[in-house]
């Protein structure tokens, strides 16, 4: 259920009127557990959905290596992409601050969260950085509310407790993103493509929803596919609802313009 998935990350709430379909998601996982792939996924994804020049912006404290998918992609949708690197809170904090006055995207992703938080002064600051985000993607959404559309927030950072978090910054970021998507990594060989295929469970658990879980396949050759799972402690009601295919039915994923 590829869909399903990617609505979740684009902050999509089934049944909600177009104003409301919004909900700050935040991705958690270890390092090479796919954050960054996933986010730069649904940054894609998310500039093909406005007709805005500019409809998603992609800040991180740095660039990023090199692209999470292989083959070509989609000149247009880079183009309504807008990369923002300020390496420090501090500077997030002036960024935040000048948008509000310049731009209206419809999606806003923040990579790696937790080494901006680190960066601040003490947990007060940190609190405030986060609800600096927020107020500005509800700044967002009300310019966008004329045309019944809204602006999402979409962030991720280590789990708590990895590469010695003492999981502080996550209780500042826990209370303000109710919808969380868990990332749970491991690896097996691919005989077929001679390399290793990282395969990631995840699991997304968000207010009034039963949870969902998935399986993500990211292969050698840059392609991702997603297979849908059923949740553990799941009743027949939830699991109906959410599986309107077979569990374990694989969904291959390519972007727009590219061979993801």
């Amino acid at each position: 259920m590829a869909g399903a998935l990617y609505s979740a990350l684009l902050g999509v709430v089934p049944g909600a009127p177009p104003q409301q379909r919004r909900r700050p998601l935040v991705v958690l996982g270890p390092e090479a557990s796919g954050r960054s792939a996933l986010l730069f996924r649904a940054a894609l994804l998310g500039s093909g959905v406005a007709a805005a020049p500019a409809s998603v912006m992609f800040v991180a404290p740095r660039p990023l290596q090199r692209l999470p998918c292989e083959g070509g992609l989609d000149a247009i949708a880079m183009q309504r992409i807008q990369f923002l690197y300020p390496p420090s809170s501090q500077l997030l904090f002036q960024v935040l601050a000048n948008l509000q006055q310049t731009s209206c995207p419809a999606l806003v992703v923040v990579d790696d969260l937790e080494e901006y938080l680190s960066s601040c002064s003490g947990p007060n600051v940190a609190a405030q950085l986060v609800a600096l985000l927020l107020d500005t993607v509800n700044h967002f959404s009300q310019k966008l509310s004329r045309v019944s559309s809204a602006c999402q927030l979409l962030v991720s950072m280590k789990s708590p407790g990895e590469a010695g978090e003492d999981g502080g910054h996550f209780s500042v970021v826990e209370r303000y993103f109710q919808a969380q998507m868990w990332l749970h990594p491991e690896e097996s060989s691919d005989p077929v493509s001679h390399g290793v295929t990282k395969v990631v469970r995840a699991r997304l658990s968000q207010p009034g929803s039963q949870d969902q879980e998935w399986l993500l396949r990211f292969e050698p050759e840059g392609k991702m596919k997603i297979s849908s799972l059923p949740c553990q402690g799941e009743d027949s009601r939830g699991a109906a609802a959410q599986n309107d295919t077979p569990a374990g039915a694989e969904a291959q994923v390519f972007l727009p313009g590219s061979q993801c």
